[in-house]
């Protein structure tokens, strides 16, 4: 075995063994939400989520009022912020799905490296 195959175990073993007895089987997408939750990126991710959540009201608050004014005006005030309410939710929601594709993959690369020093030591 190399001297980098022992380091990999070692540091498997050390500090990656009790994460990945977790990942014995696929998480869903709750599962998935919330470890975005408890992950490194945590500060960022809670800050989007709130963000997304207030594009969202302010894009059913515009709707309301869009349909209820009679003004062309005020129409078409409350239908550019209604659109760009929807153009940001959309960017931060895409974010967010990258986000949770990129902990689905790190995950499985954390399974990978396991199973190749697993590999490597029985050789």
């Amino acid at each position: 075995m190399n001297d980098i195959d022992e380091k990999t175990l070692e540091a498997l073993n050390n500090e990656d063994k009790k994460v990945m007895d977790s990942f014995g089987e696929e998480p869903g997408l709750f599962d998935l939400i919330a470890e975005s939750f408890r992950g490194k990126m945590k500060a960022v991710v809670i800050p989007c989520f709130v963000f997304m959540l207030a594009f969202a009201v302010l894009l059913v608050y515009s709707a309301i009022h869009f349909f209820s004014v009679e003004d062309i005006g005020t129409r078409l005030h409350w239908l550019a912020i209604g659109f760009t309410a929807l153009i940001v939710f959309g960017l931060l929601r895409l974010w967010y799905w990258m986000e949770l594709n990129r902990l689905s993959v790190i995950r499985e690369v954390k399974r990978l490296e396991l199973q190749i020093s697993l590999l490597s030591k029985k050789l």
